[in-house]
């Protein structure tokens, strides 16, 4: 059960710093608020747009949590 917890908790940790790290970059973040999970774990699927012309700039099927967080770590839009 704690095990559970902390998951829950790294996962809430996970999407702020997404928010945070897009939001620096001048993207705007969109996730789906559902969790879907792959090998026990959860997932989100999140989408960024520019801030500047509010153009969706990500893949349309959206990127998984550690996608997405690679992808803001290379600064680079997709």
């Amino acid at each position: 059960m704690a095990e559970r917890k902390k998951n829950a908790k790294e996962f809430e940790k996970q999407g702020k710093k997404i928010m945070s790290l897009a939001k620096k970059q001048g993207l705007i973040a969109i996730n789906n608020r559902t969790r879907f999970f792959v090998d026990g774990r959860p997932h989100r699927r999140w989408w960024f747009a520019d801030k500047s012309n509010n153009l969706l700039i990500s893949v349309e099927f959206g990127l998984c949590d550690d996608e997405a967080w690679a992808m803001l770590q290379r600064n680079t839009k997709i």
